[in-house]
């Protein structure tokens, strides 16, 4: 197709990183994400439920605001966006300690509101001497629903959480208008070497522990959410590249940690191998998304034999997340699988654009580098 990637392509050709686009992505709008290649977007608008439309319109208002109000450090106002019995965790850190009725305790994986308002007040006051506000987090794209949730793409800018900026995957469950549970997923192979070696020190994939949602709590979503994630995953996971291409758009756009190159780090001074706003790590359309399936998916931690941990959103988008399994079963921060989320952007039941995020530095070296060895063989990296 003539949206598709090429191997006689050159490399900004064959990769299309979509520069433009994605630093548009943190001011665009909901048509941004639609194919309109095929129409434009005021019809595809039409096109979509207006009740439908506005609640995805919702959601990305929400996750707007609360990334804005993180941004410019305004403590009360980002925690008024969280239930009171709101929960966070970060899947690639694990472990976080808090503080729960006035003792310091650890906290497995989740850190409730009360945790999160005195982390949040020590980590706004540090961020107002430096990087000081409206340099802390910014807002690239969201998909879900006001009444369910959803995933937002953000990212976090260097000199905050860690001496670089690098990319989020915010998973947010969303119960009468708050965030009832906020797991963040990120790529550690994104930050600097210094970060990455007092996170997995020596070499070794950190050990953690991860709380996920309760027992029993397998998705906040509608039932077209949940049946469409249900029957994507089965697809991922069964290995058969085929079935999988069935679910994307012609011209859909795939953002995936493991297209990664060390290139890619010329991108940004400051952004390790990702450039800024995922845009060193993604493809377009239908032909090269199946290359790259085609090349990879055994090799997966979200593909043969994973498992669906929870879903979020409704027809329009949203997100789920998974736990690898097969030869990652005995990987990832609890070492009971590589976890990860993915958010994806619907039209007319196909996707438009799916956004995968989970630490690849917890494969091993010679899992990573055979995937490279694939992907490169099909000239993707």
């Amino acid at each position: 197709m003539s949206n598709g990637v090429t191997a006689e392509a050159t490399e900004p050709q064959r990769r299309k990183f979509l520069r433009n686009a994605t630093l548009g992505a943190v001011g665009a709008t909901l048509a941004t994400a639609l194919p309109a290649s095929r129409a434009s977007a005021e019809e595809l608008d039409c096109r979509v439920p207006a009740a439908l439309l506005a609640d995805r319109q919702a959601f990305e208002i929400f996750c707007r605001n609360f990334f804005n109000a993180f941004d410019t450090l305004q403590v009360d106002a980002t925690l008024a966006f969280y239930a009171d019995n709101g929960v966070q965790e970060d899947q690639t850190l694990g472990d976080l300690s808090g503080v729960v009725g006035g003792v310091p305790q650890p906290v497995c994986g989740l850190a409730p509101k009360s945790s999160i308002a005195i982390a949040f007040n020590k980590l706004f006051e540090k961020f107002r001497a430096s990087p000081g506000p409206g340099n802390v987090s910014k807002f690239i794209h969201a998909t879900g629903s006001m009444k369910f949730g959803g995933g937002v793409d953000f990212r976090s800018m260097p000199g905050t959480f860690r001496t670089s900026g690098y990319d989020l995957l915010g998973y947010l469950d969303i119960r009468d208008g708050k965030v009832f549970r906020r797991t963040d997923v990120w790529d550690t192979a994104e930050v600097s070497a210094a970060d990455i070696d007092a996170i997995h020190t020596g070499n070794v994939p950190k050990l953690s522990c991860l709380a996920g949602p309760e027992p029993g709590d397998i998705a906040n979503a509608s039932l077209g959410m949940l049946n469409f994630t249900r029957a994507l995953h089965e697809a991922l996971s069964s290995g058969e590249v085929g079935r999988v291409l069935q679910f994307f758009d012609d011209s859909a756009t795939l953002i995936h940690p493991l297209l990664r190159t060390d290139a890619s780090a010329t991108l940004d001074a400051d952004s390790g191998s990702y450039g800024p706003f995922n845009r060193g790590i993604q493809i377009q359309g239908r032909s090269a998304i199946a290359r790259f399936f085609k090349a990879v998916l055994p090799l997966l931690p979200d593909g043969r034999s994973s498992s669906l941990v929870h879903v979020v959103g409704a027809e329009t988008g949203g997100a789920f997340e998974w736990r690898g399994g097969g030869i990652y079963a005995q990987q990832g921060i609890a070492r009971n699988g590589i976890g990860g989320a993915t958010a994806v952007d619907l039209f007319a039941g196909r996707i438009t654009r799916m956004s995968v995020k989970f630490d690849t530095l917890q494969m091993g070296a010679e899992q990573r580098a055979a995937v490279k060895h694939a992907l490169a063989g099909e000239c993707l990296v």
